[in-house]
Order: C-alpha cells, then structure tokens, then sequence
C-alpha cells in the first residue's frame, strides 16, 4: 500500500499535475470578457430584449519556466434582459496548443457550459447595482493531465456583485466595479500508473475576482479601460501530500482597454467592440505566467 501511494505522488509530481490550473484556459468564466460583453446586452439601453454575441478571441502565454501556451476559438453568448434582471449563457470552442523545448502538443475542445442570472434592484439614474448567480456544466473530462485544455472540466456554482455609478453629472462617464467568486467541484481523474489505471480526486478549488473600470460613452463610441485581479485557492488532490497542491493556486493581475461602436442597421442594434488584455502571475513563479495577452472582438445584435 505504501509503494502503491509513492507511485501515485511520483507519478503526479512527473506528469505535471502540480501546473494543472496553469494548463486549463477557459473563456466564458474569464470576467473581462464578460463583463464587455454583458455591457453590450444589459447595461446598454436597448429596445429589445434579447442579444445574441460572438465573440472571437486568441490568448497568448509564456510561463516563467519557458513554455508557452496558445489558444484561438469563438464565443458565443445569448442574453435575456428586462429592466431589473437578465439571464445568460455561454458556450465555447477552440484550438489550444503547447510549445515546450521544441515539442508541440495541440487538441481543440469545448469550454465549459455557463448559465448566469442576475437582479438588478432600482437605486438611481446615477447607480446600478447587481446581484448575480453561476452555474457552470463541463463538456469533456479533466483532461489537463495531457497537457494544456480548453476549459477547467469542473462543475462551478458561485455568485457576482457588481455595480456601476455615474461619477460625472448629466454626462455619459461610469466607473464599474465586480466581486465574484465560483467555487469548482472535485472530479475523480483516472490516469494510468506503473500499467495500473489509477483514480485520484481533483479539486480546483474557488476563484477570487476583483474587478475595476472607467466606462465612458460619446455619441455611440464607447471606451473601458480597467483592471482585473484573480485568485485560485483552494486547490486539492488526494491521494496527495496538501502542501504540494499549493503550487496549483495563482494570483494573476490583468489590465485591459475596449473600444465598442453602436449603430443602428434598419431596426436592429449593432455593437462592435474590439478589446486587449495584458497580465500576469504574481505567483507561483515556476509553473505560473510570466506575461498573458488577450485579444478579442465582439459583434453583438439587439433583436
């Protein structure tokens, strides 16, 4: 029993599972996309209820320890909104690859499956605030002990406050701010050890987002600039030794700017917003991002 555990930690510690939150990316739980996006089809004075938004993106890192990790896909988002909730889903696709000392790993998958809602009680002309809930479905097994996935592979249940407040009287100027936190339920891995396939249970454990922006708006151009920070924690294995995991937990910084163009095409509404996101990891410093960038452009249409 004892040499079966010291293969199962040998052999966890070797395949790269103490990096395995830096190896998954997935979009739809990434909240600066999100809340550009949900800007578009709930904070915007629309005439219409619903909004449909596709979103192509590509991310770009490189670890401190070298490797780099590449992703492109398309997202594509369905927002119901009334004057004080909405409700939402995402879904994504995309090719992810790893470049390691000249070796090229590449697979495409889908993200996880995201529904959200949120209730927005009357303040002010001048304050909005709010309430929101998640529930996130994955769509393939943790896959992540091959390398990089797309998507965590985790079911995720967590809730979001947010609000904006308009800092500049009779003029279109907002300063945005969100808390959110998910939390993602461990799944058993079943990997094969030494010939003999091996479960062990995997938690990702929470993320922390704390969320900043000034939101400025001109005859239809729109302009955000604003910055995220995020914290994994709480991150599990068994059987493991818990110290070990503490590896897996980051804390990531990004700063990012929108540019957003609204027109009207015959009776429907058009927004275009064309975004750049810039971060890092704070830490882990080895197996954690040493720079992480984030382009994507939105198209969404008001019906």
């Amino acid at each position: 029993m004892l040499k079966k555990s010291l293969i199962r930690i040998i052999f966890l510690m070797a395949s790269g599972l103490l990096q395995d939150i830096e190896c998954a990316i997935s979009i739809v739980y990434n909240l600066r996309i999100a809340e550009t996006t949900k800007y578009i089809g709930v904070d915007d004075v629309l005439k219409r209820s619903s909004t449909a938004i596709a979103t192509t993106f590509g991310t770009f890192r490189k670890k401190y320890n070298g490797t780099r990790h590449e992703c492109a896909g398309e997202l594509f988002s369905i927002i119901y909104a009334q004057k004080n909730f909405y409700v939402r889903a995402d879904a994504a696709a995309a090719l992810v690859a790893s470049f390691d000392k000249g070796t090229l790993f590449s697979r495409t998958q889908g993200d996880d499956l995201l529904f959200s809602g949120g209730y927005s009680p009357t303040l002010s002309d001048r304050m909005r605030i709010t309430f929101s809930g998640f529930l996130g479905f994955p769509t393939h097994k943790d896959t992540s002990l091959d390398f990089v996935q797309f998507g965590y592979g985790h079911y995720g249940l967590g809730g979001q406050v947010d609000g904006s407040y308009n800092y500049v009287e009779n003029e279109n100027h907002w300063v945005r701010a969100a808390l959110r936190l998910i939390h993602f339920f461990p799944r058993t891995i079943t990997e094969s050890v030494a010939g003999i396939a091996e479960p062990f249970r995997y938690g990702l454990g929470n993320v922390l987002d704390v969320f900043i922006a000034f939101h400025s708006t001109f005859n239809g151009h729109i302009a955000e600039v604003g910055y995220d920070g995020s914290k994994f924690f709480g991150a599990s294995v068994h059987p493991l030794f818990d110290d070990a995991v503490r590896k897996t937990n980051y804390l990531r910084h990004s700063f990012f700017g929108m540019y957003k163009y609204r027109f009207k095409f015959e009776e429907v509404t058009v927004s275009i917003a064309a975004a750049l996101s810039c971060g890092f990891d704070q830490y882990p410093k080895l197996y954690g991002n040493k720079r992480i960038v984030t382009p994507w452009i939105s198209v969404g249409v008001n019906f």
